[in-house]
């Protein structure tokens, strides 16, 4: 035993590392993501689709907010394929550099008063290479909290979605400030492209905190050997089971964490007549307690088994999807607050935070990569992307009732809860060479 503690702590200080590293970096892809979500639904609609209907702007509005969902399995059959030939580390910093890029050109971009229908044609252009960058970034920052020998997955996956949520955070404060001090008419004539521009600094300082990382112990052991798989993702489809529950399991996540998250502004403030920065505020709350707890869900996930804390998670978020509406269409600040806090931070937080943890041992080092990317962001492009743009044309069928939403984030709940009970357990043991020289075996 003597032997091996030093071992296990240095392997702890390198998940450490790592996911530092990782959840910066995470923070910048996501506050670029969650950017683009709620401009579309509180800007883009009168600058790119200013000749469409309330209605039909919001549903335009999203549908260019869905395309960047529909890349994102691309992005992830690319970039999991580096990420398993070449390294995560190399994959990671690609997709950090494509997702600045597009951010930037969102904000350089003229409006369809300027060019005409140019304008929307090159948001949604812009929006896919965002997807594409965002579809290889998880599953690679994934396992930089997965690959370093630490015996708590969970608990270190959950700061990555911690970083997560502060991308939340940011996306939405910057317009609650911006929204403080300009008016209603200068935000949407110039001052919309100010969080968009601000993007490069903290693309610039991401880079550079990837480019000093090591690559992960598993995947630098499989490279030394030479052994990396040539085809992953044809590897990962001979699991085909474990992608169809990552596939279902997302479904069942992400449809209403995007409702509470993105949908949530447009319904509160053209269909309730609420204030933008009341509902901005309650997404920062919630976001918030999400991250200080994200931790704590990866540590019940390591200590109870990460399917019973899916199966719990998803249950409860069936069950609040009714209570939901109740509290957002009472227009109190608390309920409002209260509901969109609950509905953030807890199933929706609870079922990300295991989902590093729990993705990446479904699959062996040579294809993980692969095979969680490209079932995961399948998963989100029925899930997350469409979850705005079906709620909308679901309020406009039930002519303003919220409760056929309702019912759709309570049945993507239950299909979620379908996907744990048809996971197969992977087991695959690897030998571990640790730093001593000494020769072990270990479960990955």
């Amino acid at each position: 035993m003597r032997d091996q503690r030093p071992d296990s702590a240095q392997w702890t200080h390198l998940t450490r590392r790592a996911t530092i590293a990782a959840s910066f970096g995470t923070v910048v892809e996501w506050y670029d993501f969650f950017l683009y979500g709620t401009a579309s639904a509180l800007i883009f609609p009168s600058l790119f689709f200013p000749s469409a209907s309330s209605l039909n702007g919001s549903l335009l509005s999203f549908a260019t907010f869905a395309t960047g969902f529909v890349a994102r399995p691309l992005g992830g059959a690319i970039f999991g394929h580096v990420g398993d030939r070449i390294g995560r580390k190399n994959a990671l910093v690609v997709t950090l550099l494509a997702m600045g890029i597009a951010t930037l050109a969102v904000g350089l971009l003229p409006t369809y008063a300027q060019i005409g229908a140019a304008a929307p044609v090159l948001l949604v252009v812009l929006r896919i290479v965002q997807g594409i960058g965002t579809g290889g970034e998880w599953g690679g920052a994934a396992l930089l909290t997965k690959e370093n020998g630490s015996a708590r997955p969970g608990f270190w996956g959950g700061f990555l979605s911690s970083a997560v949520f502060v991308g939340l955070i940011l996306a939405s404060v910057v317009y609650v400030i911006i929204g403080a001090l300009v008016s209603n008419d200068q935000l949407h004539s110039w001052a919309w492209r100010i969080p968009f521009l601000l993007s490069v600094v903290l693309v610039g300082i991401g880079l550079w905190v990837r480019r000093g990382l090591p690559e992960t112990r598993e995947f630098t052991r499989i490279k030394q050997a030479g052994d990396q798989e040539r085809a992953p993702l044809v590897k990962a489809f001979q699991q085909p089971r474990n992608m169809l529950a990552i596939f279902l399991m997302r479904v069942g996540q992400n449809a209403t964490f995007n409702i509470v998250s993105v949908f949530i502004l447009t319904y509160a403030t053209t269909q309730l007549g609420l204030g933008k920065s009341q509902i901005l505020w309650a997404t920062v709350i919630g976001a918030a307690v999400a991250c200080v707890l994200c931790p704590v869900y990866g540590h019940l996930g390591d200590r109870f088994g990460f399917g019973r804390v899916m199966i719990v998670s998803l249950a409860f978020q069936a069950v609040f999807a009714f209570p939901f509406f109740l509290l957002v269409d009472s227009k109190g600040v608390a309920p409002v607050i209260i509901a969109v806090t609950v509905g953030i931070a807890g199933a929706g937080a609870a079922t990300d935070a295991i989902q590093a943890g729990y993705f990446a041992g479904l699959f062996s080092t040579r294809s993980r990569y692969s095979a969680i990317s490209v079932g995961r962001e399948g998963g989100t492009v029925v899930g997350g992307g469409l979850a705005p743009l079906i709620a909308t044309a679901l309020l406009g069928w039930q002519h303003g009732s919220p409760w056929a939403i309702a019912g759709w984030m309570a049945l993507t709940s239950l299909i979620g809860i379908v996907g744990v009970l048809l996971v197969r357990p992977h087991h695959e043991t690897e030998t571990v060479v640790a730093e001593s020289g000494r020769t072990g075996s270990a479960l990955i």
